[in-house]
């Protein structure tokens, strides 16, 4: 092994540059220029004065070694045998369904992800895309890779324990660079009142009207319980106490959902900035991103309500939802 830089060829050239490496430093170099701008083993075999053998043998030491490493990262795979009946169950014409591994933030991450190549595929220059807020759609705006130029638009202002989370500021960079725009806002979704809400909304004008000229909206879908919902803490105790006696499973974008699809606490969604309810109707396209067993009644809620066109989830989530709906 080499542990000091070789004597050699003092000519400036890519041999001498060779001898002046350790051998470390050569494999990482060979592997470099091998894998990631397409030189040839001859090619490098001239260059550094070795055969297109020992280059072979060199890059198999540098795998070895842990100096050189190739990555595959494989397009998260949908499950037919999970998606075809779930959309039979639920009555929409889109259904992913992703394997569930790990934890459950990395089940979110494969959800976004499964997303993301669903809008890097079917997105046009041109087409107007909302996306709501939370936590899937932030994990979304992370995972979406040079999209056409289109025009992105936040559908809901945000919750307090989701300030950070936004997830259209992830996706700027990469609209913009295409040549599309992206419009946000920083009202929070539940204004308190009816006044308040009218405030934010009246200067909303330009978003507000994106909202009638949607192309696809995607969001994601919160559950209601006493025990596990992350929205509670967003709400003050008199308005909690008021959607635990109107029983919603579900919620999208500040609108309520019972079980068998009802829209409920709509007095509550009048004081909430969001998209309304004829708006994402008319939409051509609404898909919801949402995993984990714990969300299958919310989901069904949800599809039930026929609201949302499409759905990306989990097996988890799947499986529950063909229980629930005795098709398994």
């Amino acid at each position: 092994m080499r542990t000091a830089p070789f004597l050699g060829h003092a000519d400036g050239s890519d041999a001498a540059r060779g001898d002046a490496m350790t051998e470390d430093q050569l494999l990482a170099e060979l592997g470099r220029l091998y894998y990631l701008e397409d030189v040839s083993k001859v090619d490098l075999g001239r260059r550094f004065d070795l055969s297109r053998f020992k280059i072979a043998r060199m890059l198999a030491k540098g795998k070895e070694r842990g100096i050189i490493r190739i990555e595959i990262h494989e397009p998260t795979q949908n499950l037919p045998e999970l998606a075809e009946p779930l959309k039979t169950t639920l009555g929409l014409p889109l259904v992913q369904v992703i394997e569930s591994k790990g934890t459950s933030a990395q089940v979110r991450d494969a959800v976004a992800l499964m997303a993301a190549q669903l809008m890097r595929e079917s997105l046009e220059d041109g087409d107007v895309v909302g996306m709501g807020g939370g936590q899937t759609m932030h994990a979304l705006g992370a995972q979406v890779r040079e999209t056409p130029a289109i025009t992105a638009v936040q559908l809901v202002g945000t919750l307090p324990s989701n300030s950070p989370m936004a997830p259209l500021e992830q996706l700027r960079p990469g609209v913009e660079e295409a040549g599309g725009t992206v419009h946000t806002f920083g009202a929070p979704m539940f204004a308190g009142s009816v006044q308040r809400r009218d405030n934010w909304i009246s200067q909303l004008g330009a978003v507000r009207e994106l909202y009638e000229q949607l192309d696809l909206a995607v969001v994601g879908i919160g559950a209601w319980s006493q025990s596990k919902s992350t929205l509670r803490t967003a709400y003050p105790p008199a308005v909690r106490a008021q959607l635990d006696d109107e029983a919603p499973v579900a919620e999208i974008l500040g609108h309520w959902f019972t079980a068998d699809g009802a829209v409920v606490a709509q007095d509550i969604t009048r004081m909430s900035v969001t998209t309304e309810i004829h708006q994402l109707s008319a939409a051509p396209h609404v898909v919801a991103v949402a995993a984990g067993r714990e969300k299958a009644r919310a989901i069904m809620g949800v599809a039930r309500s026929g609201l949302i066109t499409g759905l990306i989830t989990d097996r988890h989530a799947a499986e529950r939802m063909l229980e629930l709906a005795g098709a398994r």
